[in-house]
């Protein structure tokens, strides 16, 4: 017997119960102020605070040039310019419609319109008293809305992305562990084509799933999300995970390792350990991820890491040495093929690719860069 099904559509969500809070004590504080025209609080709470800080921010930025514009627009042509009311009036809504078009305001305009009939029509004895404490209002609920965002019931979306970066460099660790364990294997059992076929294929799912929650996070970031250092880290993560997958569609691609001659089965040895400290360094970027507090440092424990980086790069470089040492050697006095030796440089030049790859493409490194660059 199943269970009762889960309601994937719930009717209240956290945010709007937020919404309601705070726009209650916004409503609450600017009615027993005294300062007049606190109503305008809960109104524009209610129109700029939504679900994430980046979409509140730029409703705000909406809501304040347009606030501004209108107040201006109504005391120039209110007051200064004299005019009867029919033509004054049509003249200003035309100048918000000028000005906001040239602002690019796609909500703002209409704050700004609403603001210069009410003032003319409505509080024209107090044009300028009502400008003032509606824009100190305004500004008052922006505030609020965008502190509200930050520190009431705050989005998951940036903690919930950073374990799904997690969970798909475990997914990379289980494919390098594979690959080291044939390699140490005396009768390794490669993957068939099909089954290559299938998992690149979920691979590629998976890392188009990743960055559509990429751009959804990016919302979170506020103005000029390219420029936080979480975006940043974001996009060297995605970097360093191409760059991954491709060598690891190299190392399937090449037929099972053959354990001899000795001096093979050593460097097969060597190459397995290389994708060991591989494994260690991608598991300690994975833990790193998963912490809690690093939507507030923005940044990864570098120091932690980088000792995990220097091994590898030691592993690495021991590799090169012995494959320059013991290739040549094994190629005139072993029974090995052209087209094996080309494998098997192929494949140790793959895993020190990789090692290259978490080098120069690491999130957070100040020599972060594609490893295809001129060096």
């Amino acid at each position: 017997m199943t269970g009762p099904r889960q309601n994937n559509n719930p009717w209240i969500l956290r945010s709007d119960i937020r919404l309601a809070v705070v726009t209650g004590l916004g409503a609450g504080f600017g009615l027993l102020n005294s300062i007049p025209f606190g109503y305008y609080v809960p109104l524009c709470t209610a129109a700029v605070l939504s679900g994430s800080y980046g979409n509140s921010m730029k409703l705000s930025i909406q809501r304040i040039l347009g606030s501004v514009m209108g107040v201006l627009i109504v005391l120039l042509f209110s007051r200064g310019l004299q005019l009867p009311l029919p033509l004054g009036l049509g003249l200003a809504l035309a100048s918000v419609r000028l000005f906001g078009g040239a602002l690019g305001l796609q909500v703002g305009y209409k704050v700004a319109g609403n603001i210069v009939i009410m003032g003319w029509l409505v509080h024209s004895a107090e044009e300028s008293i009502w400008g003032m404490s509606r824009l100190f209002w305004t500004a008052f609920g922006i505030a609020l809305s965008l502190w509200a965002t930050r520190y009431v019931w705050p989005s998951g979306t940036i903690p919930s992305l950073h374990r799904r970066f997690a969970s798909f460099i475990d997914e990379l660790i289980n494919d390098f562990r594979l690959e080291s364990i044939q390699l140490e294997a005396e009768a390794p059992n490669r993957m068939s084509t099909t089954q290559r076929r299938v998992r690149r294929t979920e691979i590629l799912q998976q890392i188009n799933a990743l960055r559509q929650q990429r751009d959804v996070a990016q919302l979170e970031l506020g103005l000029n999300p390219e420029n936080h250092p979480l975006h940043q880290l974001w996009t060297e993560l995605d970097l360093l995970i191409s760059q991954l997958l491709s060598v690891l569609d190299g190392l399937r691609g090449l037929p099972s390792p053959v354990q001899s001659p000795p001096l093979i089965k050593e460097l097969h040895l060597q190459e397995a350990n290389v994708l060991k400290h591989h494994i260690k360094l991608l598991a300690g970027l994975a833990s790193d991820l998963r912490k809690p507090d690093l939507v507030e440092k923005q940044c990864l424990d570098l120091e932690s890491l980088s000792e995990l980086s220097r091994d590898l790069q030691t592993a690495a470089q021991q590799l090169t040495a012995t494959l320059e040492e013991h290739a040549d050697r094994a190629g005139h006095d072993a029974d090995i093929s052209p087209e094996r030796m080309r494998q098997i440089v192929l494949r140790t030049s793959l895993i020190e690719h990789g090692a290259s790859v978490l080098h120069d493409c690491f999130p957070g490194v100040a020599r972060s860069r594609p490893v295809t660059a001129i060096r």
